[in-house]
């Protein structure tokens, strides 16, 4: 199993193009790593995004949209929270709500895979919002904290334990990479396809039928389009779908 700090610091001495190294970080996180806690929780990400600052890169890479970088009143604390904390969780202090895994082990670059659907203890959670909230009640119930604040402060403290840890048993599948959702800041890094998961025909994820038909062909070109349809049970041909394939009227899904 390759281990994810290695793959870190291989980030950190790459000369150029850094899109590679920061999906493989995805599909790390995605297969082998989950996030465990006192024997009463575990979270296994289905959905991550990642983000990364650093300025002594060569050559430099500055996300914009990374939450240390949005607001020159917050950013030195936030950076603090996104840097220099491997393996611990940091609650989003800005924004709708989120929980990003640090994978930063410096306070000289930020670097962090923001968690957008989990399964968190055996339910799937397809919000980076309810999969927040999910474990600020788990974690309030179980440690007798008194409040959603109280949950935040203590695990963004960077005095907090890391819980991210291998998995016992890998995920199996094939990854998928694009652009990530919602970004406010246009730079060179917001086209880049660092929103990552493996289970594209799960019903949670926020993407409709026809997209993922389109995802799943551009990745598989050999793949025969209504052999696709017929497995995924679409109960018709798309119009676009037969625009782009050149499917006549009379083609038929189903005999």
């Amino acid at each position: 199993m390759e281990d994810l700090k290695k793959c870190v610091h291989e980030l950190l001495n790459a000369k150029g193009n850094h899109l590679p190294l920061l999906q493989r970080m995805n599909e790390l996180i995605l297969k082998d790593y989950c996030i465990l806690s006192g024997g009463y929780l575990k979270l296994i990400p289905k959905e991550v995004e990642i983000y990364y600052v650093n300025r002594k890169a060569t050559p430099p890479y500055v996300d914009s949209n990374m939450q240390c970088m949005t607001d020159p009143k917050t950013n030195d604390e936030i950076w603090e929270l996104q840097s220099g904390r491997f393996g611990q969780l940091y609650f989003h202090k800005k924004g709708m709500g989120g929980l990003d895994i640090c994978l930063s082990d410096s306070h000289e670059y930020a670097l962090c895979c923001s968690i957008k659907a989990a399964e968190v203890n055996g339910e799937e959670l397809w919000s980076a919002l309810k999969v927040r909230n999910r474990l600020i009640e788990i974690i309030c119930r179980e440690e007798g904290l008194s409040d959603k604040m109280e949950v935040m402060d203590w695990i963004n403290s960077v005095h907090s334990l890391p819980l991210l840890y291998r998995s016992e048993k890998p995920q199996q599948g094939e990854f998928y990479h694009l652009r990530r959702k919602g970004l406010r800041y246009r730079d060179k890094q917001v086209l880049l396809p660092l929103r990552s998961f493996m289970d594209l025909w799960n019903k949670g994820l926020n993407i409709n039928n026809v997209q993922k038909l389109s995802i799943y062909m551009k990745q598989h070109p050999e793949a025969d389009v209504m052999e696709v349809l017929r497995e995924h049970q679409f109960r018709y041909i798309p119009s676009e779908i037969r625009i782009r394939y050149q499917l006549g009227k009379n083609v038929k899904l189903y005999e």
